[in-house]
């Protein structure tokens, strides 16, 4: 637990958005591990012989594989060339034993030595090392599998429209209790240069004007940190737009961000699109349909999804026929890595063909969030 900061001597080099009095970065510290509530984690820090995930994140120094901060010890000497996770090798049995594969010998020493100590979120995750490149697998059990094949489904849709600003997802397999499981893999976006900035952490001790919403207040912020208005409000645009097609319900503000140069203290672009996977309805026993795809709730800058389409004021680069393929990609994707009923995954498959109808009426210049009978000539713009 990170309780107090006694002194802080260069300001300038703290995480964006934290100010140099102990109680920001103790928040900033808690924000960072692994959260109380993902599954499974009081078993393991039983497992491991730790009270706290913020604990836990000690044993590594409280090293990530999205910025350059550590803790240095007191009783011992370390330096960043020797111990960060960009240059250097670390253990699997962390890992393993967060995501519940691969086998442990729950007597024997388990390492602790791992980025996967301070990857938050709810999903099940870890970082691997797969020919020199660092990849974040993530994995759910539960739900067919689902959210790990969303990751690939929207990594198709980027690949379709032929945006280049996304991580790529890719199918695998592990094994969870002797079973096969799906699981998506991403490379790592950041680097030894290179940090994430999520915008929650750029906006959240920033008071926002009465006139103004929090997605200007991030465009606005951005720019302060080195970025074109203009760029930064079309990638916020085209997320919007792709995660309505997709029913991304969880574009909560940890979930999008900026590449950061801690040297130069500037942003150099919008961090490539990620964690899609809370998505396609992948929880919900009923999958809705028709007018009732209008009246989902999302956490994000809105409460109700299609609201956030108000945000959207140019949209005519987007070529929304490029889509035509995505349905039919999605229903194979599905099939091919869940055990998924076809029934499912046809109920699936129909609600993107009907956001796509849906959201080609907003492109015309319909505000298709007002009432029905209100989609008239009135509302094109």
């Amino acid at each position: 637990q990170l309780d107090y900061v006694i002194e802080t001597f260069l300001p300038e080099e703290l995480p964006v958005g934290c100010e140099k009095e102990s109680r920001f970065l103790r928040e900033w510290w808690q924000e960072r591990a692994i959260p109380d509530s993902r599954r499974g984690i009081q078993q393991v820090l039983g497992q491991v012989k730790e009270g706290t995930s913020q604990s836990l994140m000690l044993s590594g120094y409280g090293l990530s594989l999205t910025d350059h901060y550590w803790l240095q010890p007191i009783d011992k000497e370390a330096y960043w060339k020797d111990i960060n996770f960009y240059d250097n090798d670390f253990s699997d049995e962390l890992g393993d034993l967060l995501t519940d594969s691969g086998r442990i010998d729950a007597d024997g020493h388990i390492s602790k030595f791992s980025p996967s100590s301070s990857v938050n979120g709810e999903m099940k995750k870890k970082w691997v090392i797969q020919d020199g490149i660092r990849y974040l697998l993530k994995v759910n059990a539960s739900h067919y599998g689902q959210q790990s094949v969303n990751e690939v489904i929207a990594s198709n849709m980027h690949e379709l429209m032929g945006w280049e600003n996304y991580v790529p997802y890719q199918m695998d397999k592990i094994m969870i209790e002797g079973q096969e499981v799906p699981c998506s893999l991403n490379p790592l976006f950041t680097s030894d240069k290179l940090e994430y900035v999520s915008a929650y952490q750029l906006i959240k001790n920033y008071k926002v004007r009465g006139d103004m919403s929090e997605f200007e207040a991030i465009i606005e912020l951005a720019a302060q940190y080195g970025l074109e208005k203009a760029e930064v409000r079309r990638q916020l645009e085209y997320m919007i737009l792709t995660d309505f097609i997709l029913t991304n319900t969880d574009r909560h503000y940890n979930n999008f961000g900026f590449l950061y140069d801690a040297e130069t203290h500037r942003f150099t672009g919008m961090a490539p699109l990620f964690d899609t996977g809370n998505a396609l309805f992948y929880d919900r026993e009923i999958i809705p349909s028709g007018k009732n795809l209008l009246d989902i709730h999302v956490n994000s800058f809105c409460k109700k999804e299609v609201n956030m389409l108000q945000y959207v004021t140019e949209a005519q680069w987007f070529q929304i026929s490029k889509l035509k393929n995505l349905p039919y990609n999605t229903g194979n994707l599905l099939k091919t890595y869940t055990e998924m009923p076809d029934g499912r995954v046809e109920k699936i498959v129909q609600t993107i063909r009907q956001k796509i109808e849906y959201l080609e009426l907003f492109l015309k210049g319909i505000k298709i969030w007002k009432r029905e009978k209100y989609w008239n000539v009135g509302d094109m713009k």
